[in-house]
């Protein structure tokens, strides 16, 4: 049986089941978010809009971002990795079978990580699943056309290296591309170039004044800058570090060395959460602050995206965190990763829930613990996340509506001289 990364993906999601799906959501980093922002950024945030024009945007951005959610990862992602494979040398017979290659964790390509052992490894879980031996000949004919199995490390590293810098770059350059695409068709409808939440609280001739100060060119540079160079800068040092080890003097490196699987792609085409916050903070969210029509709008994007950041890694974690541990205590249940002895309690809160996807893996759980925590986690999960989106769809617009109102009544009072 022949798969490719697309199966793989669909295999993620097999069953049907709210367990399954959840698993599946866990694992995948953009369809969380996708999530998260259809629910949480857009829907919510439309209802709440000042007006139609803010509203129409806040739609058309969010509609964007869910689809591309999905397709950037089924579609883009297995190109760069076919790409750079083949550009390297890396795979050159068994076809998108070889591919698979790039799915061998990260953790294994360190120094001090055992390369036979990650190939085998992840060679196992697709043969098992389907039942034929193609990936393990696959990666064996692989490793042995390579003498050194240092240099076969060096080379995933540098595909690695290129699938990150191309995927950080498309992808902060897609993000900051949104917002360019709503904001342009609100000005050629409206012609006013001002921030479309303000559009009924001031009036055209304050926007004629904010126009002057617009300058889209250099504004498309900068954006240009910040979706690029931070892309090849990190994309470098995660390689740096991975190649250097834990053995090394430096604070950075050493972080990365120690936590390789951070920087792993689920299924060789879905970006973890770490590298997704990675483009979040050094490509995205500074590309915005720069795109923004006037300082009213610039202010809204940054307290926006700054409280959409803090709920989307921090609340979702924390809230996870409380349900599951009380779930833990009083079901009897284990979706906590607190198994280990001898931590403090900050340690033990900050290890957070399992991987569902792993759970079954579990020896130690007997059948009807397991059972309990599968239903348990999916519910914990999923009110976790509906919360989360509650607080950034809801809460957080009715604020900053009040605080554009706060300021635009402010700038009207300086211009009448009151």
């Amino acid at each position: 049986m022949k798969c490719n990364n697309l199966c793989d993906n669909q295999n993620l999601f097999k069953g049907g089941s709210l367990y399954n799906a959840t698993a599946y959501v866990q694992d995948h980093t953009l369809i969380n978010r996708g999530i998260t922002t259809l629910g949480g950024s857009t829907i919510p945030q439309c209802i709440m809009s000042n007006n139609k024009y803010e509203a129409q945007e806040r739609a058309l951005m969010g509609g964007i971002y869910f689809v591309a959610s999905y397709l950037t990862p089924i579609m883009l992602i297995p190109v760069y990795n076919r790409h750079f494979l083949k550009n390297k040398g890396v795979i050159k017979e068994f076809g998108k079978i070889a591919e698979r290659i790039i799915q061998v964790p990260k953790e294994y390509l360190t120094p001090e990580g055992d390369l036979l052992k990650g190939l085998k490894k992840t060679a196992e879980n697709f043969d098992k699943k389907e039942k034929n031996n193609d990936t393990s000949n696959a990666f064996k004919e692989i490793y042995n056309r390579y003498d050194n199995p240092n240099k076969l490390k060096k080379d995933l590293l540098s595909v690695h290296e290129k699938v990150l810098m191309t995927d950080f770059i498309t992808t902060g350059v897609f993000w900051s591309a949104i917002p360019w695409i709503a904001t342009e068709l609100t000005e050629h409808r409206t012609k006013r170039t001002d921030f479309s939440a303000g559009f009924n609280l001031k009036t055209n001739e304050q926007s004629e004044k904010e126009k002057s100060k617009n300058n889209k060119k250099k504004k498309l540079l900068w954006n240009i800058a910040f979706c690029t160079i931070p892309g090849i800068i990190y994309s470098k040092i995660v390689t740096k570090g991975l190649s250097a080890g834990v053995s090394d003097k430096g604070f950075i490196t050493k972080f990365i060395a120690k936590n390789a699987d951070k920087f792993n792609y689920v299924s060789g085409t879905n970006m973890s959460k770490l590298i997704y916050a990675s483009i979040w903070i050094l490509s995205s969210f500074p590309a915005k602050i720069i795109s923004a029509r006037d300082s009213n709008e610039r202010k809204d994007r940054a307290l926006r995206d700054a409280g959409l950041f803090a709920m989307f890694f921090g609340g979702d974690f924390l809230i996870n965190n409380i349900l599951g541990r009380c779930a833990d205590k009083f079901l009897g249940t284990k979706i906590m990763k607190d198994s280990e002895k001898n931590l403090n309690f900050l340690q033990r809160f900050s290890l957070g829930i399992k991987n569902f996807r792993l759970l079954e893996e579990d020896k130690s759980l007997s059948k009807d613990v397991l059972a309990k925590t599968k239903k348990a986690g999916a519910g914990i999960y999923w009110a976790s996340l509906l919360t989360n989106t509650a607080l950034i769809g809801f809460v957080l617009p009715k604020i900053l509506n009040k605080f554009l109102r706060h300021n635009i009544e402010k700038e009207q009072k300086k211009s009448a001289g009151v």
